[in-house]
């Protein structure tokens, strides 16, 4: 296949035209011609198997029928109160009750039949008395019954009768239907009732058959118990016949079976009345007679097609080649008259898109942009000097030095920027930004600006001196001051700036990027709309340790209200309070406290879909920086804001709580029988434990593993009633380590062990009937 394909490969392109335009014409036309051919077999072979099929029904319908009828007779003459009795007493001609008895029961019998549609022998075993009585014989000893060894053999059942096909035993010609005499547990006498098969007969041979095919009905035990053919009853199928008749998928027209030389199509229908089954077996030349000459037919009509598409493909190849011929010859600098002529086309115009790519690329360079790459590359250390000093002279950056600093700009009230800002706009307002602090840095310093992240830009100044004065660290800080207040003139913000200490060599401006990041850090404590530097700040290590200390008591207070906590959260509120006060020194940072609280409640609140300033009719962020104290504060969050928000956030979350219990509930229903904990469902649904138990207990007035014990028992008690499961094999399927456990949780919920329930139900469900 691989050579084949190569040597296609390999072909001039006029060749190749040829080639393909004969595949593209004639192909489609073979495909449409195994196509049809193919539908139009199958389609009437289908036909056959439908009609087998409805014929199967049919068959099933009308012996059923006449099956029922004889059911329900025997139904009513074993039921019968007089047959009862008889049977009861026994056949006596010196007792008068029994001789009455008796004359009555011959009289019933009569009556039977006289008012049956179907002809039929009645005989009544009586058990008692080893003796039987018949219509046609008379009184007869047991042992000399006619179906003596079907009696044998007949095990009571009171649930339905027992259906003895012709042939079954020695010397028994006619069907037979068995039905134990009474209701009460034991047996005293049994029905016989026998049906000439002859009106079975008739109802196969009214079905139109071909002479090849059969129509027989088999038992479960693949024994044939009506046929076309009376001396095949009692007799097996085939084995291949046998063995599709144990295929559990339904038969296709495709389907056939090797019997000797020939091959036959077996249609099977079950019934679900006896558990017969009825096939129909025939000779798969008949089904394909018709569809061969529609396939020979089709072929003609298609191989036809095939020639004239082909002489087609054959002119329009030569009219399709000639554009090719004709472009040729315009061509600069033509290739050798060997080389093929499309090859010739491709490499001029392989050289034509080349030159276009280029100029395209350096069209399309934007050195803004790359610029911008450059520097961010630089603030995450991502560029060694030597690179940097190749781009800084690539892209002509205006920033030289033996050092430089680091100024990191942010945007205080980010979460209201974010809010303000969307999409487009924020990119354009981040644009604004970045172009203020390049320009007004420009006169002063060799420098550059760029915005690493939303909210943020960077400036990096370069200095002229390895470790610069104080004079030039004044000047910077200065710098900033002035950025913030223009900034702060112009938009609707205010920044706080981070300034780094000054370090030698480009490679090292990351690590001033990273302080003044961390720098930035401490307005949590020293408040917003500042400069912060590492001259500014004091005692560096027990701000950072303050911080750490109230940073982990927000998270805590927004982790129990996500859990719906709201006791515990007051709590860690409260704590909150009372460490301020021993954290901090001024009330500037207090507010600052205050303000990235709600900012952290309201990032939560917009991960579960909702907007914290449409609970709240005034700007929660406003009423924080109005506050003069921290009694102030913590009296308005105790008063006004929490209750506010726990209201409107109860009201929202309480539906979305009914709707993630009822899912977990119907996960707990459809999976009883595996391992299920309270830890496994949390996690399924994004909970934790005690979240996802809380809403459990609320919802379902229960506890999340007594749901799942109730859920289990109901289980149970369906398999113990509906199944004949062993005890173990429900222990095992339930996950009960062993069998003693799940006796014991059984009892506990029932009052009674798994065997007492299943025969206690069962008992009852006896009775009933």
């Amino acid at each position: 296949m691989a050579g084949r394909i190569r040597l296609f490969r390999d072909l001039p392109f006029h060749k190749k035209l040829l080639v393909s335009s004969l595949l593209l014409s004639v192909l489609p036309v073979l495909l449409l011609g195994t196509a049809a051919s193919f539908v139009a077999s199958t389609s009437i072979q289908g036909e056959a198997n439908a009609k087998h099929e409805a014929t199967l029904r049919q068959i099933e319908l009308q012996v059923d029928s006449l099956l029922k009828r004889l059911d329900y007779l025997s139904i009513q003459i074993a039921g019968d109160l007089t047959i009862e009795r008889s049977v009861r007493l026994g056949i006596s001609m010196d007792d008068r009750e029994a001789l009455e008895t008796t004359l009555d029961m011959v009289e019933t019998l009569r009556k039977y039949r006289s008012l049956s549609d179907v002809p039929f022998n009645a005989y009544v075993v009586y058990n008692r008395y080893d003796t039987v009585y018949s219509n046609k014989y008379g009184l007869l000893a047991k042992t000399d019954f006619p179906y003596y060894d079907a009696l044998r053999q007949y095990e009571p059942k009171f649930t339905g009768s027992w259906f003895v096909p012709s042939n079954s035993y020695p010397n028994q010609r006619e069907f037979l239907i068995v039905r134990p005499i009474g209701s009460s547990s034991t047996v005293d006498g049994v029905l016989f009732l026998e049906v000439e098969p002859a009106r079975f007969y008739e109802l196969l041979q009214s079905v139109r058959m071909t002479d090849d095919s059969q129509l027989v009905a088999v038992n479960r035990d693949g024994r044939i118990v009506l046929s076309r053919e009376p001396q095949e009853i009692g007799t097996t199928l085939p084995l291949p016949f046998a063995k599709r008749l144990s295929q559990t998928a339904p038969s296709k027209p495709t389907d056939t079976v090797p019997y000797g030389d020939d091959r036959y199509h077996v249609s099977v229908h079950r019934s679900g009345y006896n558990d017969w089954t009825y096939v129909i077996i025939a000779p798969q030349g008949e089904l394909t007679a018709k569809s061969s000459l529609i396939k020979q037919v089709t072929w003609l009509m298609a191989g036809c097609l095939a020639l004239v598409w082909g002489l087609i493909a054959l002119f329009a190849s030569n009219r399709l080649y000639n554009p090719i011929r004709s472009l040729l010859q315009k061509l600069p600098q033509r290739a050798k008259p060997s080389q093929d002529g499309l090859q010739q086309i491709g490499a001029f115009m392989q050289q034509v898109m080349d030159a276009n790519r280029r100029l395209d690329s350096e069209l399309r360079e934007q050195l803004p942009q790359l610029r911008d790459g450059t520097i961010v590359k630089l603030l995450n250390g991502e560029l060694t000097d030597a690179d940097f000093a190749a781009m800084t002279k690539h892209y002509a950056l205006p920033l030289e030095g033996r050092s430089f600093v680091v100024c990191v700009f942010e945007v205080d009230a980010f979460m209201e920027f974010r809010t303000s800002y969307r999409g487009k706009d924020r990119a354009l307002m981040m644009y604004a930004l970045t172009k203020l602090v390049a320009e007004m840095a420009a006169p002063l310093f060799r420098s550059v600006a760029v915005a690493p992240s939303p909210g943020q830009v960077a400036l990096i100044v370069g200095m002229d001196a390895d470790e610069p004065d104080e004079t030039a660290t004044v000047a910077v800080e200065d710098l900033c001051g002035r950025i913030r207040l223009k900034a702060k003139e112009l938009f609707r913000f205010t920044l706080s700036a981070g300034v780094s200490r000054a370090r030698p060599l480009p490679r090292r401006v990351h690590e001033s990027y990273g302080e003044a990041v961390d720098l930035l850090k401490l307005r949590l404590l020293l408040g917003h709309d500042l400069t912060i530097s590492h001259r500014a700040v004091e005692s560096m290590e027990t701000v950072k340790q303050s911080a750490r200390s109230l940073i982990k008591r927000q998270r805590a207070i927004v982790k129990r209200i996500a859990e719906g906590d709201m006791e515990s959260a007051y709590d860690e509120f409260g704590q909150m309070v009372l460490d301020i006060p021993r954290l901090l020194i001024g009330f500037k940072p207090v507010t600052g406290i205050f303000t990235n609280l709600i900012g952290e409640i309201d990032h939560l609140l917009e991960q579960l879909g909702f907007e914290l300033q449409a609970m709240f009719p005034y700007d929660v962020y406003a009423r924080v920086n109005e506050a003069e104290s921290l009694d102030q504060l913590n009296d308005w969050f105790r008063h006004q804001f929490f209750p506010a928000f726990r209201t409107h956030y109860e009201r929202l979350t309480v539906p979305n709580q009914t709707r993630i219990v009822r899912q977990v509930a119907e996960y707990v229903r459809s999976g009883a029988e595996g391992e299920l904990s309270l830890q496994e469902a949390a996690s399924r649904f994004g909970l934790s434990p005690s979240q996802l138990s809380r809403m459990f207990k609320d919802e379902m007035n229960v506890n999340f593993m007594d749901y799942v014990i109730e859920m289990r028992m109901s289980r149970a008690k369906e398999w113990l009633v509906h199944s004949d499961m062993p005890i173990k094999h429900i222990a095992d399927r339930l996950q009960y380590t062993t069998t003693q456990n799940f006796s014991r949780a059984f009892k506990q919920t029932t009052g009674m062990s798994p065997g007492q329930y299943r025969e206690s139900v069962r008992h009852q469900q006896g009775g009933g009937a």
